[in-house]
C-alpha cells in the first residue's frame, strides 16, 4: 500500500511539472552547422525553469527507485511490441553501394563547382542538415544503418590491404581525437559556411580513411579507428527497434544494451573516454551558440588577438577532460558508497554506456528545429543543383519548443533507467544499488540544468 500510494503522487507530480514545463516555455535555440537559427528566452525566470527540469530527473529516480525487483527489471527490458513487417524487395547491397558511393562523390562535386551561399548549396546542406542532423537522428531512433551505407567503408572494400595488426594500445583513442578534430574543424573554420572548404575536407578524410584501411584491413579499421562509425555503433544501441526476419520490435531505448544484443559494450577502458565525446561534443555546439559565451568568453579573447582555432581547441581539451573527470569523481563516489569488490576500472566501463541517452536526448532536441528549417532548402537544391531559387526561413511553430523540452528530459530519464537497471545487475540486495546511484544521478541533474540553460538562452 505504501509503494502504490507513493507511486501514485510521485506520477501526479511528475506529470504536473511536465505540462507546466512545456506550457510556459517559449521558443528555444536551434543552431547547428553554421546556419544559426534566432531564440527568445522562456517566459519564466531562467533560473526556476532550470531548477525544475532538475527536479524532474530527481522525481524520475524517485519513480524508477520503486522497482527493486530483479525479475520485475528484467521483464520491463524483455517486453516488447511486435509489429508484422511487411513483405518488401530486399535492397540489393551492390545497390546501396553504388549510391552511396554515388553521393560522396557527387556531394564533394557539388561543393566545388555549385553556388558558394550555405543555404543554396547541395553539399552543406546534405552534410550538415539531412546527415549530420537527420541521418544521425534515424540511427538513434530506428537503428544503426551506417555499416551498409558507408560509402568509406565500401570504398575500402575494393582496395587491397597490407591487414598489419592494429596496436592494441591505441584502442579507440584514434576515434576520439578524430571526433575532437572534426568538431575543432566545425566550429573553428568555416567549413559550415564554405562549400568549397567542405569538400576539401572530405577529400582528406577520404584519403585517411582509405589509407588506414589499406593498412589495417576494412573491418579493423572501421571498428576501432574511424570516428564516424564508432559514433553511430553508439549511438545504435539506444535505439527503439529492432528488426528480425518478420517483424518490427518496439521496447525501451537501451533494451539492446541490457540484454546484450548490440554490438557496442559494455565498453573497454579506452571506449570510455569516446562516449565522453559523444556527449560533450554535442553540449559544445550548442554551447557556444550562446550570446553568453560569445559575448563573455569568445569575443574578449579574440580582442586579444588569438585566433579562434586556437581558443576553440583550448577549450576543447579542457572541457572534454573536465567531463570526462566529473564522471570518474562520480564512479569513485560510487565505489566508496556502494562498498563493492568491483574495480574503479570496471564501474567506470559499465555505467559509461548509461550516458548515450542523455546525448541522443539532446541532439534530438538541438537539431530538430533546425532539420525542419533548412530541409526545404536541401530539397530545392536537388531539383536545382547549380541554380537553386533564394531561400528564406520560415518561423518555426511554438510547438517546436515544447517538444524540444522535452527531449532532453527524456533522454535524462532514460539515462536514470539505464542506470538504475545496471546497478542492480552489479550490485546485491536492494539498498546498495540505490545507494550506488546517487552520484551519477547528482551529475545527471545537474547536466539537465546545464543543457535546459543551453537550449534557453538567446543565441547568436
Amino acid at each position: 500500500m505504501k509503494g502504490n500510494f507513493l507511486f501514485k503522487h510521485v506520477s501526479q507530480l511528475f506529470f504536473s511539472i511536465t505540462l507546466g514545463v512545456c506550457f510556459l516555455s517559449n521558443s528555444v535555440v536551434a543552431h547547428a552547422g553554421g546556419l544559426p537559427l534566432t531564440n527568445e528566452p522562456a517566459i519564466i525566470p531562467t533560473w526556476l525553469f532550470v531548477l525544475t527540469g532538475g527536479v524532474i530527473i530527481g522525481i524520475s529516480f524517485l519513480f524508477v527507485s520503486l522497482v527493486t525487483q530483479r525479475q520485475l527489471i528484467d521483464k520491463i527490458n524483455g517486453y516488447h511490441l511486435s509489429l508484422p513487417l511487411p513483405r518488401l524487395p530486399r535492397l540489393n547491397t551492390p545497390i546501396l553501394t553504388l549510391v552511396s558511393v554515388f553521393l560522396l562523390l557527387y556531394t564533394i562535386l557539388l561543393g566545388f563547382i555549385g553556388p558558394q551561399n550555405p543555404t543554396s548549396n547541395f553539399a552543406i546542406l546534405f552534410v550538415w542538415v539531412v546527415w549530420w542532423a537527420g541521418y544521425t537522428m534515424t540511427v538513434y531512433l530506428f537503428g544503426n544503418t551506417w555499416e551498409q551505407l558507408n560509402p568509406w567503408k565500401s570504398l575500402s572494400t575494393i582496395l587491397p590491404t597490407l591487414n598489419l595488426s592494429y596496436p592494441s594500445k591505441l584502442g579507440s583513442w584514434p576515434a576520439s581525437v578524430g571526433l575532437l578534430f572534426f568538431i575543432l574543424i566545425e566550429v573553428g573554420s568555416d567549413i559550415t559556411y564554405s562549400p568549397y572548404l567542405l569538400s576539401c575536407v572530405l577529400l582528406f578524410y577520404t584519403v585517411l580513411t582509405l589509407l588506414g584501411s589499406f593498412i589495417y584491413g576494412s573491418d579493423t579499421w572501421f571498428k576501432n579507428a574511424d570516428p564516424i562509425s564508432k559514433f553511430f555503433r553508439y549511438y545504435g544501441a539506444v535505439s527503439l527497434l529492432t528488426y528480425s526476419n518478420n517483424s518490427i520490435n518496439i521496447h525501451l531505448p537501451g533494451t539492446k544494451i541490457m540484454n546484450k544484443t548490440n554490438d557496442a559494450g559494455p565498453p573497454a577502458g579506452h571506449q570510455v573516454l569516446f562516449i565522453i565525446t559523444i556527449l560533450f561534443i554535442t553540449t559544445y555546439d550548442g554551447l557556444i551558440s550562446t550570446q553568453f559565451w560569445n559575448s563573455k568568453i569568445i569575443f574578449p579573447l579574440l580582442s586579444f588577438g588569438i585566433p579562434i582555432l586556437i581558443i576553440h581547441f583550448i577549450f576543447l581539451l579542457f572541457g572534454h577532460g573536465l567531463f570526462y573527470a566529473i564522471y570518474h569523481y562520480a564512479i569513485l563516489i560510487m565505489h566508496r558508497l556502494s562498498s563493492t569488490y568491483i574495480s574503479i576500472q570496471s564501474l567506470n566501463m559499465q555505467f559509461a554506456v548509461s550516458l548515450i541517452p542523455i546525448a541522443a536526448g539532446y541532439h534530438l532536441a538541438h537539431f530538430t528545429g533546425y532539420l525542419l528549417t533548412f530541409f526545404p532548402a536541401f530539397f530545392s537544391t536537388i531539383l536545382h543543383p547549380l541554380q537553386p531559387p533564394m531561400f528564406y526561413p520560415n518561423h518555426l511553430p511554438f510547438w517546436i519548443s515544447i517538444f524540444t523540452l522535452i527531449f532532453i528530459l527524456l533522454g535524462h530519464i532514460c539515462s536514470v533507467w539505464i542506470s538504475h537497471c545496471i546497478s542492480f545487475k552489479l550490485f546485491s540486495g536492494r539498498l546498495q544499488p540505490l545507494r550506488s546511484q546517487y552520484p551519477l544521478i547528482f551529475v545527471m541533474i545537474l547536466y539537465t540544468m546545464f543543457s535546459l540553460w543551453i537550449v534557453t538562452s538567446p543565441s547568436v
